[in-house]
């Protein structure tokens, strides 16, 4: 193992001599055998090093596994840091499960550490494995190239010198070598896809061929290469045929369609990630989408994440954030409303609208548990751009009615639902600028769903009437029951 380490090390130019290396401690197997591993790299590369012990005080035996922490590093003779999270603390990350918002604040004070010791590098113990799992778990989520590509084995000042040697090569080792260390329990728990994949979908792929993580973390080396490629090529036709702005970018149709596929692609790509200002949750079907409006007649366009549209003129592709105006009205005059998210809103046939926002991590089983009525509806709150407002039709206003950003104008849909024409105008509509989140009582649009990417949800309540009908003109849809739409 200790070899295979030092060749990945080597060939990615991971550790340098003299380098200064914060190394991440959980006081797990891993990071055990990381410590073990770079102490005996000291002398030979004039390393300096610092074990660094983040204490999320999430489960019972974190004090312990502190406790452990400072026993193994005075063995060692390394010293150790041990940062504290404050009871709450993690609670209060807007819009991320209990999960995501401890990684984030690890590695915030993993970086605030290194910079206050005025170190080079943070080594975090990943390996083969889960650089399988997140293959797995990006194959599955629908992610492309860059997502197949794995863990990088260099981000900034984050290495991870173990990504060559599998699990049981590091369990191995520290039989070899005596070392004990804490579990953590958490990483049993299958509710979480990754752990899923841990326990059940690697084990099965090894029965398949016992080099299955093996192969996949070679796979994911040549994928690196290949996208790296591509993103150069990318780079070049971006600075030839496309321009940037405060409002968004513009493609040339000509330049993009003469490009293959694959490089159509990913110049998409890398558009929307610059116009959003984030690569998280561009899916491989969003950009699809857009790529196909180049097959289109006439000008088209497609709904994107975050809010974005990609239009077709007749000489660009064009990737933009609309704006709309937001006007507030009394919802009891009859008007707009701008919604206060969690809260009560009184219509003027004396119903009321609910609503309330929680982290997704407030669910036993995520998107598992979602109504399936008429009445209550979950939405992806972060997918919201503008203020949410309640109100009536105005011109302009459609649906995404297709997973791949398809559009339809609502005046289509209540023409397709057999909305009575008298009763079109009385509609309330739950409204982020001029895209319909929720027809109240009928459908809602596709590009708020909760999907397995959501972080926080938003749940709307339509209270009935004591007469049992609802408000808004829909009472010729016969009260709140399953969707079917």
């Amino acid at each position: 193992m200790k070899q295979k380490a030092l060749n990945y090390i080597q060939k990615h130019h991971l550790i340098e001599t003299g380098d200064r290396i914060l190394i991440a401690l959980s006081g797990g197997a891993d990071s055990v055998a990381l410590l073990h591993f770079l102490k005996g790299l000291q002398d030979e590369y004039h390393l300096k090093l610092l074990a660094v012990h983040v204490n999320h005080g999430i489960r019972r035996k974190a004090g312990e596994d502190e406790a452990f922490c400072e026993q193994l590093c005075d063995k060692m003779r390394v010293p150790l840091r041990c940062c504290h999270i404050a009871p709450g603390e993690l609670e209060n990350k807007k819009g991320m499960s209990l999960e995501e918002a401890a990684r984030d604040m690890r590695y915030a004070l993993l970086e605030e550490c290194r910079r206050e010791a005025g170190f080079d590098k943070i080594a975090v113990a990943h390996h083969a494995n889960d650089n399988a799992e997140t293959m797995l778990f990006q194959l599955f989520r629908g992610s492309g190239l860059k997502g197949l590509s794995g863990i990088a084995p260099m981000r900034g000042p984050v290495i991870r010198p173990f990504l060559g040697v599998t699990r049981a090569e590091i369990l191995q080792y520290l039989s070899d070598n005596g070392l004990a260390h804490v579990e953590d329990v958490t990483n049993q728990d299958v509710r979480y896809s990754r752990n899923r994949i841990r326990a059940d979908i690697i084990p099965a792929a090894e029965t398949v061929n016992a080099s299955a993580v093996e192969n996949m973390s070679r796979c994911a080396e040549q994928l690196k290469d290949i996208q790296a490629y591509m993103e150069e090529e990318a780079e070049a036709f971006l600075s030839q045929s496309a321009v940037f702005d405060a409002g968004g970018a513009s493609i040339s149709l000509t330049a993009l369609k003469k490009l293959p596929t694959a490089l159509q692609r990913e110049v998409l790509y890398e558009s929307v990630a610059r116009v959003c200002g984030s690569r998280k949750d561009i899916t491989f079907s969003h950009i699809e989408a857009a790529r196909k409006l180049l097959d289109k007649d006439g000008q088209k366009e497609r709904a994107l994440p975050y809010g974005l549209t990609a239009r077709k003129t007749y000489e660009a592709l064009r990737i933009f954030r609309e704006e709309h105006p937001a006007e507030t009205y009394d919802a009891g005059q009859g008007e707009t409303e701008n919604m206060n998210l969690n809260g009560a809103i009184s219509l003027p046939d004396g119903t009321k609208l609910i609503l309330r926002t929680f982290p997704v991590s407030e669910t036993s089983e995520k998107i598992n548990n979602i109504p399936q009525n008429d009445c209550t509806k979950w939405f992806d709150c972060d997918k919201i751009r503008d203020n949410l407002m309640l109100r009536h039709r105005e011109p302009g206003d459609y649906l995404t009615v297709t997973a791949d950003g398809g559009r339809k104008s609502l005046q289509d849909y209540l023409v397709n639902a057999k909305v009575p024409r008298d009763k079109r105008d009385g509609l309330w509509l739950l409204a982020d600028g001029s895209h319909i989140l929720w027809v109240i009582g009928l459908r809602i649009s596709m590009a708020y769903k909760v999907t397995e990417t959501t972080k926080k949800i938003l749940e709307v309540h339509l209270e009935e009437k004591a007469d049992g009908g609802k408000s808004g003109g829909t009472d010729f849809g016969g009260g709140c029951k399953p969707e079917d739409s």
